[in-house]
């Protein structure tokens, strides 16, 4: 069983990749980290511009404390890292479906503020147009 959790450093992205590691522990499923630097219509996001290099970073800082966060509950589970780019639901739902998924774990809320309560939260997002069973930990 292969499971994707999703994290944005968030208090409750931390939540839940603590739960997929229990969950991966317990059913011997292998986890993928994953973060999505979100897509917006500026300049400032594209790779090509210097400010994406601290984006970058920032994103692998987040994946190296969610791995670590793994490794406390069990140094034996198989755990990937993968760093994304583009519009943080769809590029969410993409990523399980494209790579096969068996299940997505992410938090209830995460780092998006204003723009959650404008157009709805990432998480429902992903649970519209996942393809797999999405699990959503509060």
């Amino acid at each position: 069983m292969r499971v994707l959790v999703c994290t944005d450093g968030s208090k409750y992205a931390n939540k839940a990749v603590k739960f997929a590691a229990q969950f991966a522990k317990n059913c011997g499923a292998d986890l993928t980290i994953l973060h999505v630097i979100k897509d917006v219509a500026s300049h400032r996001e594209l790779p090509t511009y210097p400010g994406f290099i601290s984006e970058k970073e920032r994103a692998e800082t987040i994946v190296s404390r969610a791995k670590a966060m793994v490794e406390k509950v069990n140094k034996d589970i198989t755990c990937h890292e993968k760093i994304a780019c583009g519009p943080i639901s769809s590029e969410i739902a993409r990523i399980a479906e494209v790579e096969r998924f068996d299940g997505i774990i992410m938090g209830t809320k995460g780092t998006s503020g204003l723009r959650r309560m404008l157009i709805g939260s990432v998480a429902e997002d992903v649970i519209r147009h996942a393809h797999c069973t999405v699990t959503v930990v509060r």
